[in-house]
Order: C-alpha cells, then sequence, then structure tokens
C-alpha cells in the first residue's frame, strides 16, 4: 500500500507547542468518509490536521521523520508539531488502531477528556464494496498510486469487509457508551451534503471559536466512487439473495456450540 506522504510534510506542521489543550479523535473505519471530514476541518484552522497518525504504516515513517522508538513517543511528538494555535489536536483512528495505544483504556489515559466525533455511512454495504476496491488498487485517497487498476469482485471478501465494519462500528459504539466519553455521532451522507453545518456543529461540541469565512462550503477532497462499485453493490445484493451465506454459517456455529455441550456433558458422565 502506498502512503499519503503528504501527511508527513512539514508545510502542514503547527508551531512547536508542549501538549495540546484540546483533543480530537474522529472515530471512524475504512471508507466513511473521514478523510473528507478531516480534511474541512483542517481548512479552518482550529482543530489541527485530523490524519491517521495512529495507522502502524504511518506511524513507521513519522518515526523516521521523528527520530522516535515507539508508537507512543511518536504520537506525542507528532501533538506537538500538529496542534493549531488555539491547543486543538486531531486525529482520525479506526478501531484497529486502538491496539497502537495497547488497548482503549490506554487511548483515554493517552487524550484524557478527549472529544470523540463517530463518523458512520449508513449505507455500510456501500462502504465494504468501497473498501473492498481500495484494498486491492491500494488507493484510499485520491491522488495516491494505484497498485492495479483491475480489483477483482469477489463476493467473499466482500462479506468479509461488511463483517468487519459493522463489528468495527459496534465496537466504537459500545466502547464510547461504556465509557461515557463526550461524543458525537455524525452520518457520512449528512456529512458530504453539508459540510459547512458539519464543521459548525462540531466546533459547537467542542466549544471551539471558528471564523465562519474559514469554514469550507464544500467537500476538499474528490469523490472515488465509480460505476464499478455500483456494479458490485448490485452484484452482491443478487448473489446474497440466491444464497444461504448468513443462514448456513448460523446454522454451522449452532451446530458447534451443540457438539460442544454435548461433548462437555459425555465427557462430565464418562468421569462420573
Amino acid at each position: 500500500m502506498y502512503l499519503y506522504h503528504e501527511q508527513f510534510s512539514m508545510n502542514h506542521d503547527f508551531p512547536l507547542v508542549e501538549a495540546p489543550k484540546k483533543v480530537l479523535v474522529i472515530a471512524s473505519t475504512g471508507r466513511c468518509g473521514s478523510h473528507m471530514l478531516g480534511h474541512a476541518l483542517h481548512a479552518t484552522g482550529k482543530f489541527g490536521f485530523p490524519l491517521e497518525y495512529a495507522n502502524p504504516g504511518n506511524i513507521a515513517q513519522w518515526q523516521e521523520r521523528l527520530g522516535t522508538n515507539s508508537a507512543l513517543e511518536t504520537l506525542k511528538e507528532i501533538q506537538k508539531i500538529r496542534t493549531s494555535s488555539n491547543g486543538v489536536f486531531g486525529i482520525k483512528i479506526h478501531y484497529p488502531h486502538i491496539a497502537q495505544f495497547g488497548g482503549f483504556r490506554n487511548l483515554l489515559e493517552f487524550f484524557p477528556g478527549a472529544y470523540f466525533v463517530l463518523l458512520t455511512r449508513k449505507d455500510v454495504l456501500k462502504q465494504a464494496v468501497s473498501l473492498s476496491i481500495a484494498s486491492q488498487t491500494g488507493v484510499w485517497i485520491a491522488g495516491q498510486k494505484s497498485v492495479t487498476d483491475s480489483p477483482r469482485y469477489s463476493f467473499d471478501h466482500i462479506d468479509s469487509c461488511l463483517r468487519e465494519t459493522i463489528l468495527n462500528n459496534a465496537s466504537w459504539r459500545y466502547a464510547l457508551a461504556a465509557s461515557g466519553c463526550k461524543h458525537l455521532e455524525l452520518d457520512f451522507a449528512a456529512v458530504r451534503q453539508n459540510i459547512a453545518e458539519t464543521v459548525e456543529n462540531i466546533a459547537d461540541f467542542m466549544n471551539v471559536k471558528i471564523e465562519t469565512s474559514n469554514v469550507p462550503k464544500q467537500q476538499l477532497t474528490e469523490k472515488q466512487s465509480n460505476r464499478i462499485n455500483e456494479e458490485w453493490t448490485r452484484r452482491f445484493v443478487t448473489e446474497f439473495k440466491k444464497s444461504s451465506e448468513l443462514i448456513r454459517k448460523q446454522k454451522k456455529r449452532f451446530g458447534t456450540q451443540v457438539f460442544n455441550k454435548i461433548r462437555k456433558k459425555w465427557r462430565l458422565w464418562a468421569n462420573s
């Protein structure tokens, strides 16, 4: 996968600070529109530059630039140069990236009092299709060099992406609710339709003052979906309706549970 090299450019650094006063975490999943939202927030000059700093691939590149040795040390140094003048640091975190912090509890300790914006897509199937395509082409953000221009449709791969996305969304919701974190949930379609209102809502949520003139009126990143996305979505729905994929897996799981219970009872009986 090719990295988004613009992330590491010194042109996006802010004046050095010791630590941020406020932290915005965009709680996200792959292909949910977090890159679009991060750029819109960055345009105001009041939310740092929310990017995927905790992505393992990005961490390695940051370590090379900053001369750091560990993920947490690297993230601390990134905060010093990517916190905007009003003291706000922004970061996008996909749920699997929490492992970089050693778990959700450690994430909260690393970013005490953080504000979370959970960004999701109602049409999670389209998100899964987009995830399947991006994972093959290597193009997660417009402008990245493609690994291949001919991604291949796979029902099983889209199915896996769909399940993973639903699980990660549910994991974010559970973690945020159970921990009592300050969080705001937004939908991708609503964000794309009215990016200015979204930025203003986040500013109100965090009590961050922004200049209305600096709020973008339209998205600053390019739309990536095309006819392939639509074709794959229709094909997946058709093939799913013709199959009993979910039922088959549920029956298999249920059958395994029943078998394990019977085997356990047999062992208890045999040892009595």
